[in-house]
């Protein structure tokens, strides 16, 4: 996975100007509650972690800190705006911090203040690379600045008579860089502030604020550090997982537009990748069918595509469902994710669906399963999935789609059957894991999480199962009646436009009509998976009620 560079703002404005350059981003929850966005840049080969962390100091140093160790960060960067100590400096400029004081540092005594001064710079080969890049723009300063918890808006003042006498080469002043070069100092890794300029210190900060001069501001130190980012060295590799001799050929190497011949280019629509010596072309989709998701401790990616298999040899058109595993690092989590992987390859063939798997290969920390996915024989392309069929409201489908797509779930418990027999089970049926293919059958695109254990808050979203939200799972009942809920809820999202809120009524009460056979979706949604029904009860219900929807849709001709 790409390495993470950490950067901190203090300020709305500050957030917003980074925040606007990301793509892809999700929320993550320290568990101490500071809340980070994290995503990606295109073309930039590190992964952004962002949060604004207020005004000072001390709360800087605390944050990066914290998000060094969370993310294991390999660079952190604050980006903001600051106070300009030099007439030819002018607003909207950006300083990129050279060297970094602490004007605090110092003794009080009958003879007057004398400075202690603290300062940390780039480490060389950082510093090198920034040099280069701003050669060519004037608006751009390498320059020192210094850093204390008072704000300064006066040339005139002691603590201006202070940073004039011991740091007369700072050429801009803030409140937050000097306790991030601390953090970042202690645990090694490359540091970088920097920062727009938005006023002069000089008096009339109140005049330039309301002239919107610190998001202009923030936005240029925003742009000038993502073109640094574009070019700071990467850090050296971390160590790898212990490597195995692979179990098959070559896996999945990517090769497409934004790394051509790199194993580990990022996964995006429009990109080619090789499985077992075969050019895969993958698709974007909606939901989850194109995905990148990486565990809590950035020990494992994973990923997730449709892809179509590009063999030129005038064959019928094949697709394929990707699903990659690759571990950063040895490890139990990254053990199991590989070994679940291989478990779902096997166990597909125990239920006599080795038909359906195209290509299973490890090699050293990676592992990668290929599925066949249904093409339609009247277009030649994919299945859609039931996600595609739901659309993007929350209508409900009128009662002929209903009675179809109830009907393929009622007739589409083969494999799930098979599970169920075995004494496993889905546990993450959604909408976008059903492929609805041309004799109106649903089928499961994968096993889903049939080949690992329950653990909590798996498979979340709003077709999450009670017993899954546990705080501690339980084998003994996150299983087949798990299977039953999420069908349930699914069903209640086709005949209601929305899926079940738990704790709520059920908002098939609320209908114009009632359908005939919908208790069966009520006692499927039963808070206890004791009360559920079984999944062979499950199936007969829902015949009954694709009857009645059947039934509807004739009297509404």
């Amino acid at each position: 996975m790409p390495p993470t560079v950490v950067v901190l703002t203090a300020l709305p404005c500050e957030f917003q100007a980074v925040r606007r350059l990301l793509s892809d981003v999700h929320e993550d929850a320290h568990p101490q509650g500071t809340l980070f966005d994290v995503g990606r840049v295109p073309g930039l080969p590190w992964q952004v972690a962002l949060a604004e962390i207020g005004e000072g100091n001390s709360g800087a140093a605390a944050h990066t800190e914290r998000a060094i160790a969370y993310f294991e960060a390999a660079a952190v960067c604050f980006v903001g705006v600051a106070g300009s100590l030099r007439d030819d400096i002018p607003l909207g400029d950006v300083v990129v911090a050279s060297k970094i004081y602490l004007h605090h540092g110092g003794k009080e005594g009958d003879d007057g203040f004398h400075a202690r001064p603290r300062a940390w710079e780039p480490r060389h080969d950082v510093e090198q690379r920034v040099r280069r890049i701003v050669r060519d723009d004037p608006s751009v300063h390498f320059k020192p600045l210094v850093a204390g918890d008072v704000v300064l808006n006066s040339r005139a003042s002691p603590l201006a008579d202070l940073i004039d006498r011991n740091y007369n080469d700072a050429v801009a002043v803030d409140m937050e860089s000097a306790g991030m070069a601390q953090a970042a100092h202690l645990n090694a890794i490359p540091v970088l502030a920097v920062r727009g300029i938005s006023d002069f210190a000089d008096g009339r900060k109140a005049v330039a604020d309301a002239t919107g001069s610190q998001p202009t501001a923030a936005r240029h130190a925003a742009d000038v550090a993502l073109r640094i980012l574009r070019q700071l060295p990467l850090p050296r590799p971390r160590p790898q997982a212990r490597r195995e001799p692979p179990h098959a050929p070559a896996v999945v190497v990517a090769s497409g537009p934004a790394a051509a011949g790199s194993d580990t280019a990022e996964w995006c629509g429009g990109a080619v990748v090789r499985v077992d010596g075969e050019k895969c072309l993958l698709y974007d989709g909606p939901g989850d069918l194109l995905a990148e998701t990486s565990t809590r401790d950035h020990t494992v990616l994973r990923r997730q595509a449709l892809a179509h298999v590009l063999d030129g040899q005038g064959r019928a058109p094949r697709f394929v469902w990707l699903r990659q595993v690759t571990a950063a690092y040895d490890g139990p989590v990254a053990r199991a994710a590989l070994r679940a992987l291989s478990d779902e390859h096997d166990l597909l063939r125990r239920l006599g669906r080795g038909q359906d798997v195209v290509h299973y290969g490890r090699r050293g920390d990676t592992a990668t399963l290929a599925l066949a996915w249904p093409v339609s024989r009247r277009s030649g392309t994919p299945c859609e999935s039931l996600a595609v069929l739901l659309g993007d409201g929350s209508e409900p489908l009128n009662a002929w789609r209903a009675h179809r797509v109830v009907r393929g779930l009622a007739t589409s418990s083969g494999i799930l059957g098979r599970l169920h027999e075995r004494g496993r089970a889905h546990r993450a049926l959604h909408p976008a894991s059903l492929v609805v293919d041309d004799d109106g059958r649903l089928l499961p695109r994968d096993l889903g999480l049939a080949a690992t254990a329950p653990v909590p808050g798996e498979a979340p979203g709003p077709y999450q199962a009670p017993e899954q939200r546990l705080r501690r799972s339980r084998s003994d009942v996150a299983g087949t009646a798990t299977d039953v809920y999420r069908l349930g809820a699914i069903v209640h999202r086709l005949l209601a436009g929305v899926p079940p809120v738990p704790g709520m009524p059920s908002a098939l009460r609320a209908l114009p009509r009632p359908l005939p056979g919908a208790e069966i979706v009520e006692d499927a949604l039963a808070p206890d998976p004791r009360d559920r029904p079984t999944p062979r009860e499950l199936t007969t219900g829902l015949r009954t009620l694709s009857d009645g929807l059947a039934n509807l849709a004739v009297n509404e001709q």
